[in-house]
């Protein structure tokens, strides 16, 4: 006690001698210790049992008895991680396998690892009877986890042959069934082993579970049955968490704070008692105790969604909302299917002005599930402020459909008038709701029907209304704002941008659009200012990072410059797929296959469970020509997607560049079986038919689609395109003209018109298009297609007068920019280089505005530039043959003759595959070959 600094600092040695010397004088024995311990296990005092047990390990470190009672204990009270560490240790020190793994695996089911639980002891088998059934049990809750029930049911048969009536196997037999869907036969072997054994306080508390899972919140039958349970073992965690949580959906939290105090004397410090005390101070908007809560039991390495989702919704009370995302988005990546923290997260893009990163989290519950109509009124909000003011209307109608009994029923009624073409009458209900009502989904879908409708006075109107609901809230002047660049008036546009920032600093989104301001007014500098300035606030916005990253593309940056950017955006969340994506596309478009592969490979280390990432992993290896690798990384992307499409549509693609027919149309009858509704899967299906000379099954897949999208225009435009294919004009049109009238839609029109100049109806395919351009003067997109069909049918003339109208209205529209690019230099004219580096600018790394690029820089003679932009495009698209030729083609202008065979013979070697191959013979002829 007395013992000086510098003893303490340079004589550990001494003061280790002395405290063990007075341990040995003065303390008590091992055997003292032990059973005082024991003592206290006994009267269930176990915080003073930890105590004499740390003290008797403190003493002597070898003695197994007690760092195994001392696992027991802590496993008993919660403490997982340590019970682990203690149980492991004891059975290092030989402590029988009987007495340790059980309760070992027991620890590390809690924590967990269960993967590593099978690893490591999946195969040991127990002598004795009751140890191994206990032991099966533990390993049966390890595969359930792991979602395999095939072995989960093997080993609780394992665990009742040993022991035929051992009740926790026998309960976790009936919580199989439960997970099958089975519930009643769930429910009667829970009946028969609460017959054989009344007093089984975790059948009681299972039987709650099931009652509570039949009738959710409102179940009597539930909650008497968890009482029984705490009848019986009062410090029993599942019945406490399961009374708790039936009051908490209730909004029961008197009840609920009374039954909390119970639960703190019998478990005061367990994680439960802490997690359920948080949920309550939240209820309270007590949002700082929530913090001290959840980040004491956040500490460590394991990470509860439901306590990252508790800390998550504090943070959003305490306006953290850089918090709160990462604690959200952690709880996705640790619980990806839950729909809870991706609901949460969603909110905080929204409030944040993310949409595009809401669309994205929101998207696997849109994909698994049938929506609900709170989903879908999210989803509405983040196409809303996405500017997608159709689709936001389409799904505020589809929640309000589901909601008929809603107190918005008035809202509801409206917008199915508003489908049916009553739109007077029912935008002026909308509105009647939406200022009645203090919620905001009718403001919502008033704005986003006004907008569709492009009456902005009326929407102005209507975010007023909105701001009067939330004065405080950035969201309606973001939406001015919008509505601003809709009338295109930016100085107005930038007012509302500014006054949104003034009052939600973090808004992102206006941040964004200020800076899309600046880029348009040709200051790049202050644009880059604003995502510095968010950067200076919040140094892990992977959004201004990847801005930052964008705006230095646009303005001609190096590939260096910009990688780096994007590698400051990836250390500043590691865990966001997003940067690391944007890696590996920088460097494919730039030709770098290699630091490509390594980007995409350390992307799929680093964020395993990624499907986009293993798809990008995939497509750079198919793109190196490792088909043997790019096979099993699609192979684990539809594992991880099993009700997805795309995975066997990349697999087709592997297997036909393999020449593998058979394997290729097996993936893409795959892709349909996985996803039915997949347009993707469908398009390919029916070219698969097509091809293999079976219209009538192709006409099958798109009367399917029919049925799918009864009020879609796609089944009928796939109906069309078939008959197209088959020479059918009449039957093509006539499908055609129903897809229109299903939707009046750009993507329509164009092929309603080419099926009537292919089906020899010139007089009617003039009066189709004049009309569609008197009624649809901005659509772009005919115009576009009048053009190249104007190229296509050797009018050059009139494409080019039709591609720069396009341009006169749209500077920017880049499928003009290369299409007329591509034109002069099909007609040897200038300028082509000009337009194709403006397309290539606005969308860096597409092969096919490469490809054009390439052409125009060769027209012009600049050969060297060509070929190394044209190996880029080949790096990209290696399946592309046509730009291989291309390249073979520069390749032999500019005199390298070597390598344009070597590209030659790749294109040989495809055979049938690649249609010309004629024209690959004759070059070859020219070089000698």
């Amino acid at each position: 006690m007395f013992l000086s600094v510098s003893i303490r600092l340079f004589k550990p040695l001494l003061l280790a001698t002395c405290l063990a010397a007075l341990a040995a004088c003065g303390g008590s024995s091992d055997a003292e210790l032990l059973a005082s311990a024991r003592g206290y296990l006994e009267k269930r005092d176990n915080p003073s049992a930890i105590i004499e047990l740390r003290n008797l390990l403190q003493q002597n470190p070898e003695l197994r008895e007690g760092r195994f009672l001392l696992g027991k204990t802590l496993l008993e009270t919660g403490d997982a991680a340590g019970a682990e560490v203690q149980l492991q240790r004891a059975l290092d020190a030989r402590q029988p396998e009987n007495d340790v793994l059980p309760l070992l695996a027991k620890a590390m089911v809690a924590l967990g690892k269960t993967t590593l639980l099978v690893q490591q002891y999946g195969s040991v088998s127990l002598k004795d009877d009751l140890a191994a059934a206990e032991f099966q049990t533990q390993l049966a809750i390890a595969y359930i986890n792991n979602n395999a029930l095939g072995k989960a049911e093997a080993a609780v048969d394992a665990a009742l042959q040993r022991t035929i009536d051992h009740a926790p196997a026998s309960l976790l037999q009936a919580r199989l069934k439960a997970v099958r869907g089975d519930t009643p036969a769930a429910l009667a072997l829970v009946e028969q082993l609460l017959t054989r054994t009344p007093g089984n306080a975790a059948a009681w508390a299972f039987k709650g579970d099931l009652s509570a899972m039949a009738k959710r919140t409102d179940d009597p039958q539930a909650l008497a049955a968890y009482r029984k349970a705490l009848e019986l073992q009062p410090d029993l965690v599942p019945a406490h968490v399961g009374v708790m949580s039936l009051l908490v959906a209730k909004r029961d939290f008197d009840t609920a704070a009374k039954h909390l105090d119970s639960l703190k004397k019998v478990l005061p410090q367990h994680p439960e008692t802490q997690y359920f005390e948080g949920v309550l101070a939240l209820s309270k908007g007590d949002a700082k105790r929530v913090r001290d809560i959840t980040a004491g039991l956040l500490r460590g390495a394991q990470q509860d969604p439901r306590v990252l989702l508790l800390a998550g919704q504090a943070e959003i009370q305490l306006n953290a909302m850089t918090q709160a995302e990462s604690l959200l988005a952690k709880a996705v990546a640790v619980a990806p299917k839950s729909a809870p923290p991706r609901r949460m997260l969603a909110q905080v893009y929204l409030r944040t002005g993310q949409a595009d990163k809401a669309l994205a989290v929101l998207k696997p519950l849109l994909e698994n599930a049938t929506p609900d109509a709170g989903l879908l009124v999210l989803l509405a909000r983040a196409q809303l402020m996405a500017g997608d003011a159709k689709s936001a209307e389409g799904n505020f109608k589809r929640a309000a459909a589901l909601r008929p009994d809603d107190k918005r029923i008035h809202a509801s009624a409206a917008l199915s008038r508003l489908g049916k073409g009553q739109g007077a009458a029912a935008l002026g209900e909308l509105e009647a709701v939406a200022a009645a009502d203090a919620g905001t989904t009718a403001d919502l879908a008033l704005i986003s029907e006004r907008l569709r409708r492009k009456e902005f006075d009326a929407a102005l109107k209507a975010v007023n209304g909105l701001a009067g609901k939330q004065p405080r809230m950035a969201l309606p002047d973001f939406l001015r704002g919008r509505i601003a660049l809709e009338r295109r008036d930016p100085a107005a546009a930038r007012k509302s941008f500014e006054a949104a920032l003034a009052k939600e600093p973090a808004y992102f989104q206006a941040v964004a659009n200020l800076a899309a301001l600046d880029m348009s007014e040709g200051k790049p500098d202050a644009a880059r200012g604003r995502f510095e300035a968010v950067l200076l606030r919040d140094p892990a916005n992977v959004n201004a990072h990847m801005a930052l990253a964008q705006i230095a593309v646009r303005s001609g940056a190096t590939k260096e410059n910009v990688a780096k950017l994007i590698e400051g955006a990836v250390k500043a969340n590691p865990a966001a797929p997003g940067p690391r994506a944007a890696l590996v596309d920088l460097h494919m478009a730039a030709g770098d296959t290699a630091l490509a592969l390594s980007a995409a490979r350390g992307a799929v280390a680093a964020v395993p469970d990624s499907p986009d990432l293993l798809d990008r992993l995939g497509r750079v290896q198919q793109a190196v020509g490792d088909i043997n690798q790019a096979v099993p990384t699609f192979n684990k992307m539809a594992a991880m997607q099993p009700t997805s499409a795309l995975p066997h549509l990349r697999l087709a693609e592997v297997h036909r560049a393999n020449n593998n027919a058979d394997a290729a149309a097996a993936s893409i009858r795959r892709a349909l079986q996985a996803e039915p509704t997949s347009l993707a899967a469908q398009r390919a299906a029916i070219a698969l038919e097509l091809g293999e000379k079976r219209p009538a099954q192709a006409l099958g897949i798109a009367r399917t689609a029919q049925s799918q999208r009864p009020d879609d225009a796609l089944g009928y435009l796939l109906e069309g395109e078939i008959e197209l294919s088959q020479k059918n004009h009449t039957l093509a049109i006539a499908a055609m003209r129903k897809a229109l009238a299903k939707s009046n839609s750009t993507d329509v029109a164009p092929r309603l018109h080419r099926a009537l100049v292919e089906g020899k109806q010139d007089a009617e395919a003039e009066r189709m298009a004049n009309s569609w351009l008197k009624a649809h003067p901005e659509d772009t997109a005919f115009a576009l297609h009048l053009s190249a069909l104007a190229a296509e049918q050797g009018n050059a003339a009139l494409a080019e007068s039709r591609y720069r109208a396009v341009l006169k209205r749209q500077p920017d529209n880049v499928p003009a920019l290369n299409n007329l690019a591509f034109l002069l230099v099909r007609e040897k004219k200038p300028g082509a280089v000009a337009l194709a580096e403006q397309a290539v600018k606005l969308a860096p790394g597409q092969a096919l505005l490469m490809d054009t690029l390439a052409l125009s820089y060769a027209q012009e003679n600049q050969l060297a530039k060509a070929v190394e932009l044209q190996t880029r495009v080949v790096a990209l698209a290696p399946d592309t043959g046509d730009y291989r030729l291309n390249l073979a083609k520069l390749q032999i202008r500019a005199g390298d003759t070597a390598s344009a065979r070597t590209e030659l013979a790749k294109l040989v070697a495809k055979g049938k595959n690649y249609a010309s191959q004629d024209e690959v013979t004759r070059l070859l002829k020219t070089l000698g070959g």
